[in-house]
């Protein structure tokens, strides 16, 4: 390659000779005497090549091999594109999309897939409706058999018809109110709760009784008539009604049913109360008259030494036909008693009147010594 290029030189030089007005004077940079020399030989230019500087050029300089070394650069290459927008997405997980639409990602760009016809989308369950997609990227409601759970005991069966939420009535889905004095029954797909019959049998055991309000109550019903559906208790002290013997334990003791009639109905009872090692005498009576009405009265007598009667505040101290002390008043009467020595043991009277001389008073005497 060096010699072509010398070559092609040269021959340029000898050209500008050649065409020289013969005064000697060399336009290619050589002396008059190098260039008659080459003419008068004749031999050819490259036999002897003349001792010429060589020009600079810009071309880069020739190597070997064949090859041409490439220009040094500071600017380190990179693999991706150096113009132009970031991908926005490597796959499909990388994007977003709607309910009823799946995200893509092609050639680095996010899109959307609608979803196929029907596609299930969440759905509030028992409302006789299904929210599906609409193959269009959007969602819309179809009908299903999805009725709300059954409510036991409402008299009716739930069902779908045409989307929409739909009550049977069923008579035989009985309802319960927990009332041991009423009949339970379905009317027309609504609950029916009827009193039972006027002392029918309530409560634990059946032992209380059923009243035309369908309460449930320890003592019968007394009607219009004033019946008095208890032990009739007698009128005088000396006739009193006997409850028995009970102790001062806490967990003894019971209760009477009566009614007085008028101003002249009185009705005693009396029992004996035993004061046990260890426990206190707290005598208790509490009369549960309708209307508030009724008097409760109540007397003692110690089975030993002297009997000592205290009356609370709101009641008043009566003396019984028989000399005994004791208490009067409405509602709760709770006298204290204290007797000579280490034991309480006393007989009790109680008397129930109606001084508001009201035509019937029925009544729940409960007692406690």
């Amino acid at each position: 390659m060096r010699g072509m290029w010398t070559i092609a030189v040269t021959a340029t030089l000898g050209l500008l000779g050649c065409g020289d007005s013969g005064t000697g004077v060399s336009t290619g940079g050589a002396s008059d005497g190098a260039t008659t020399e080459a003419a008068t030989d004749g031999s050819a230019t490259a036999a002897t090549e003349p001792a010429t500087t060589e020009p600079t050029t810009t071309e880069p300089a020739p190597t070997t091999g064949g090859t041409t070394t490439a220009p040094t650069s500071t600017t380190t290459p990179t693999t991706g594109p150096t113009t132009g927008t970031p991908a926005e997405c490597q796959t499909a997980a990388d994007c977003q999309a709607s309910t009823c639409q799946a995200p893509t990602c092609e050639a680095g760009m996010c899109g959307t897939m609608n979803l196929a016809e029907g596609t299930p989308v969440d759905d509030l369950p028992g409302d006789c409706r299904e929210t599906v997609c609409d193959g269009g990227g959007g969602t819309k409601e179809v009908p299903i058999d999805d009725p709300p759970a059954q409510a036991s005991g409402d008299c009716k069966v739930a069902g779908c018809l045409q989307g929409q939420v739909e009550y049977t009535p069923a008579d035989d889905d009985l309802p319960n109110d927990d009332n041991d004095c009423t009949i339970d029954s379905c009317m027309a797909g609504e609950p029916v709760f009827a009193a039972k019959p006027m002392h029918s049998p309530c409560g634990p055991m059946g032992a209380n009784f059923c009243h035309s309000d369908a309460s449930c109550q320890a003592c019968k019903e007394v009607t219009d008539a004033c019946e008095d559906y208890g032990s009739e208790p007698h009128e005088t002290q000396a006739t009193a009604f006997s409850l028995g013997e009970i102790t001062d334990a806490d967990a003894n003791g019971s209760f009477a049913c009566g009614t007085v009639v008028g101003a002249g109905d009185v009705d005693w009872y009396t029992f004996s109360g035993v004061d046990a090692f260890l426990n206190m005498v707290d005598p208790s009576r509490t009369l549960v008259a309708e209307n508030d009405a009724g008097r409760l009265c109540v007397y003692l007598q110690c089975d030993n030494g002297t009997t000592t009667v205290g009356c609370g505040a709101n009641d008043t101290p009566d003396t019984a036909p028989l000399g005994q002390k004791g208490c009067c008043g409405l509602g709760t009467v709770s006298p204290s008693l204290n007797c000579t020595g280490l034991d309480d043991s006393a007989k009790v009277w109680i008397k129930v009147d109606n001084p508001e001389m009201l035509a019937c008073v029925p009544y729940r005497l409960d007692y406690h010594f």
